[in-house]
């Protein structure tokens, strides 16, 4: 796999090679036209290698220099961002569509159509660089201003030096944001609230980066634990498109009431069903502790080396 640490490899070299491969891939994808209607397919995927990429650094942290951990991490993240305006106004669209599929939409739902024609609208918008969140930059210098910092990150990445080997480069990483998951779990069902939610999907994403990049630990126990994890980040995901969409919807202009309140009823009943089978996976995923957890995986670092 090629986002998977090799263990007859130290842990310096298996940094370099996948960091490497993620940034050469990306700035391949970024080398687009905007006005190439893969444009969005191409945006998604540098997206997901960031998100990788933040994914691998939060493993390593603890064996890496604090300031080079904070410039590589903002780079990353400055680079998704650069980005994100078009793509979450497509998730948008997207998620109506979801909501209320093409092939169903009929008499009953006519009145939701011109809600998913001013996400169009507003979609478009950013694409051409007019949009409300653009400051005037076109969609070429998004795309540019991403080229830039991953090229700069790719000068840098010769540069790197871990402090640790071994397992314990990653076992600190491993336990925090397993951890950090775990607390996150618990604050989303106790308060309710779609920003703790969202957080819990970020540490589950980072969770199951983390489960992929540790595959050779033991193949078939890793792969379904991701299989699991992934499963329950799409749940999430999905829940979170919805509180986009949602918010989205109060933003729209010429939109009647009785559009955004149906809208709004669907969004809110997929969610409760969505957080109800998060909640049943989480509490399997989340079952441990923290150091039970590290405990154990360490274990299986030692069995695999051996």
């Amino acid at each position: 796999m090629a986002f998977a640490l090799r263990l007859n490899r130290a842990m310096q070299a298996n940094l370099t090679r996948i960091v490497d491969r993620q940034l050469r891939k990306a700035l391949a994808e970024l080398a687009i036209a905007p006005s190439d209607p893969r444009l969005a397919d191409h945006v998604h995927q540098v997206r997901k290698r960031m998100k990788m990429l933040r994914g691998l650094l939060r493993l390593m942290h603890d064996a890496m220099p604090s300031d080079m951990y904070r410039q590589e991490n903002a780079a990353l993240r400055d680079a998704a961002n650069a980005l994100s305006g078009s793509r979450d106004a497509q998730v948008c669209i997207d998620t109506f569509d979801t909501l209320v599929p093409p092939d169903v939409l009929d008499d009953k739902a006519q009145q939701l159509a011109p809600v998913r024609e001013a996400l169009v609208a507003t979609r478009d918008q950013l694409l051409a660089g007019a949009g409300p969140d653009t400051t005037g930059d076109n969609t070429a210098q998004h795309l540019a201003s991403a080229r830039s910092e991953l090229e700069a990150m790719r000068e840098r990445l010769p540069g790197w030096r871990l402090t640790d080997k071994g397992f314990k480069a990653i076992a600190g990483g491993l336990k925090k944001v397993y951890g950090q998951g775990r607390k996150a779990f618990a604050q989303a069902y106790a308060s309710g609230d779609d920003g703790d939610f969202h957080e819990w999907r970020k540490q589950v994403k980072y969770h199951w980066y983390h489960v992929r990049l540790l595959h050779s630990l033991w193949p078939a126990t890793m792969r379904a634990r991701a299989k699991d994890l992934k499963s329950l980040a799409e749940r999430l995901g999905d829940e979170h498109d919805l509180t986009m969409l949602r918010a989205e919807l109060l933003s729209l202009d010429g939109i009647e009431e009785g559009a955004v309140a149906e809208l709004e009823w669907r969004a809110s009943r997929r969610q409760l069903t969505l957080r109800d089978e998060a909640r049943r996976l989480g509490g399997l995923l989340y079952a441990e502790s923290a150091k039970a957890f590290c405990r154990r995986y360490r274990r299986f670092w030692k069995v695999a080396r051996s």
